[in-house]
């Protein structure tokens, strides 16, 4: 991409483990089609998720993940789809009824999303759908329903470190998100670093659109 990671701007000293960081943020959008990348990174006990849509949109997740709860497998496609759903909470928020293309380097993920927009409600394995607190539906839940009922969605498979902007970003996004759970990143320099990384993606994005 001829641009830095963010990672590479990171602090480097350790600081003290989170249980969970959240970014939400909107950066400039490029005009035309809405193309939404999603993607996660997956520790032993920590999942980050990261996304950037052409909207401007962008943020990442992370937080704790049991290991009782889902193996090892499922732990990724779970992340993967989350990021998938945050992603699309964001940018349909603010672009209802817009055509959407969600891109999606996990075939797995990609597997179950198109299986829920034909009505589908298998779910990823050990994925628990019950009630979360204060009654709340579980993430995948809700994407399950997005994707069946929400028209003009379109999920397709993007390859994964193969240079594409927006995928890139979404890759480093994760990434930072779970450095920063495991305390190797200091929080405060989140606010920074989602919006300068996500601002320049989509500036590579659009010159590669103008070439």
């Amino acid at each position: 991409m001829g641009r830095r990671s963010p990672l590479a701007h990171a602090p480097r000293p350790a600081t003290s483990t989170r249980r969970q960081v959240c970014v939400n943020d909107k950066v400039k959008a490029v005009a035309g089609p809405i193309v939404l990348a999603t993607d996660a990174s997956v520790g032993p006990d920590r999942v980050a998720s990261g996304y950037l849509a052409t909207t401007g949109h962008t943020g990442l997740r992370a937080h704790l993940y049991p290991k009782y709860l889902a193996g090892p497998r499922s732990r990724v496609v779970v992340t993967e789809l989350r990021a998938v759903y945050w992603g699309l909470k964001a940018v349909l928020h603010t672009h209802p009824g817009r055509p959407t293309e969600v891109r999606v380097d996990n075939l797995q993920a990609l597997r179950h999303l198109h299986s829920w927009q034909q009505g589908g409600t298998d779910m990823p394995e050990g994925y628990d759908t019950h009630l979360r607190s204060q009654g709340r539906r579980p993430s995948l839940v809700k994407l399950q329903l997005l994707a069946e009922y929400t028209p003009h969605l379109t999920f397709v498979h993007e390859k994964a470190h193969a240079g594409h902007p927006l995928n890139e970003a979404a890759d480093s996004l994760a990434k930072l998100g779970l450095r920063c759970v495991r305390g190797a990143v200091p929080r405060t320099e989140l606010p920074r670093l989602v919006p300068l990384w996500a601002a320049g993606a989509l500036a590579d994005y659009r010159r590669s659109r103008a070439a």
